[in-house]
């Protein structure tokens, strides 16, 4: 088995669920992640949306393979927000029943200490994993809050339950001052999901391998051990190199002034690596998408 290369392709909730489709054709993707409806959040559309969603699906033979409930991050002692919370993800399955689709992303609950917390954390995580298990879902904790990876670790090693997992971000790893090496060592047998990305050391997006997250490392490790869960290939050059979106008036003409070159010498470092015989070649975000993929498709053949 193989990872499932997929991914939400909405350039960050903007591009409308056909061009999300489009996107997945145009790549030979046969799964995406969904977070809203042509920007509309999930828990918000009606029954013609949905019936819309399952007939473009049919057409375009495209499957949905993650729900992102994008439930907040609530405090944990806020009984009223963990039951408006629990409520959201009842629909959520809801939802993904009629989409067929597993796997639902979820955010743990705000918390000081995972260990003497724990008792009031497994009362609330609780009705969320039977929720989930009644309707053969399964769960992908997504890194929130700053929590270091051994919250996670314990969390998963107490609670014992086949139907979580997490999502393994390599850059927010690194840019919470840890080891991915070591972060892949304590949960590599709960990855549900793997974020196919790169970056520096001031979070500035890099091509696979290009940046500081050792990255390759951790992809010859998945391949040892028969990773086959999601990899993910949204990547963020879109919302930091090309969505420059700042006004050029007033107190921001400066600050636009530095964007705008820096933009331009990403972009030109980016077309020489990607386009290393094409001088006058400019790099556009799909130009990206469509190299990264292609050297995600070579290392995991």
């Amino acid at each position: 088995m193989r990872p499932i290369l997929t991914g939400f392709l909405d350039l960050e909730n903007k591009a409308s669920f056909q061009e999300q489709i489009d996107s997945a054709l145009k790549h030979h993707i046969s799964t995406i992640c969904l977070r809203s409806y042509n920007q509309n959040p999930l828990i918000e559309i009606s029954d013609s949306d949905i019936k819309k969603i399952l007939q473009i699906l049919k057409e375009s033979k495209i499957k949905i393979i993650a729900l992102d409930t994008k439930i907040k991050s609530y405090d944990i002692n806020d009984d009223h927000k963990h039951i408006e919370a629990l409520d959201e993800f009842k629909y959520m399955i809801k939802l993904a029943d009629r989409l067929k689709v597993q796997n639902l992303y979820l955010n743990l609950p705000k918390f000081n200490d995972v260990i003497e917390e724990y008792e009031n954390i497994e009362k609330r995580l609780s009705p969320f994993i039977e929720a989930a298990m009644k309707s053969n879902k399964k769960i992908i904790l997504l890194p929130v809050n700053n929590y270091k990876i051994n919250v996670y670790a314990y969390l998963i090693k107490k609670i014992k339950s086949n139907i979580i997992s997490v999502l393994f971000d390599p850059v927010s790893i690194m840019m919470n001052n840890e080891s991915t090496t070591t972060a892949y060592r304590l949960l590599k047998k709960k990855i549900g999901a793997f974020a196919a990305i790169d970056a520096n050391h001031q979070n500035v997006p890099q091509l696979i391998g290009y940046g500081k997250t050792d990255v390759l490392a951790l992809f010859k490790k998945l391949i040892r051990d028969r990773y086959d869960g999601l990899l993910l290939i949204d990547n963020r050059f879109n919302d930091q190199v090309f969505n420059l979106e700042l006004k050029k008036a007033g107190l921001f003409s400066k600050l636009f002034k530095v964007r705008e070159k820096q933009k331009k010498s990403m972009i030109s470092d980016l077309s020489k690596k990607i386009f290393p015989n094409e001088e006058t070649k400019n790099v556009t975000y799909d130009d990206i998408l469509d190299n990264q993929i292609k050297v995600l498709r070579i290392i995991f053949k």
